[in-house]
């Protein structure tokens, strides 16, 4: 059987404290480069709706309705729920390369 490509879309924030979007998982990832948008392969904007976090320290970043937040002493080794789009280099001492973006 051949694998099947799933395509989750853009991220609706009038759905964002839906429970299932949320239990669903990770389908796409992407690396995070600090102060530049989250882009779909196209180079859209799209929202994460999950972080990983490799090690642990503070992350800063915009939300989904353009407020930022910073979030400090997270735990590391866990995909969180954040709904983002963009991870802020002040006030985010993690280093790059220990984030992914999920959507």
């Amino acid at each position: 059987m051949a694998a099947q490509a799933f395509d989750v879309g853009n991220f609706d924030p009038y759905k964002a404290l839906e429970q299932s979007r949320t239990v669903a998982g990770v389908i796409k990832t992407g690396a995070i480069t600090y102060d530049i948008d989250f882009l779909d392969p196209n180079n859209n904007p799209i929202y994460s709706r999950w972080i990983y976090i490799g090690t642990t320290g503070n992350i800063s970043y915009i939300k989904w309705d353009g407020s930022t937040e910073t979030l400090p002493n997270i735990a590391p080794g866990v995909w969180h729920p954040i709904f983002a789009t963009r991870v802020l280099s002040s006030g985010t001492t993690i280093a790059a390369n220990q984030l992914r973006w999920g959507a």
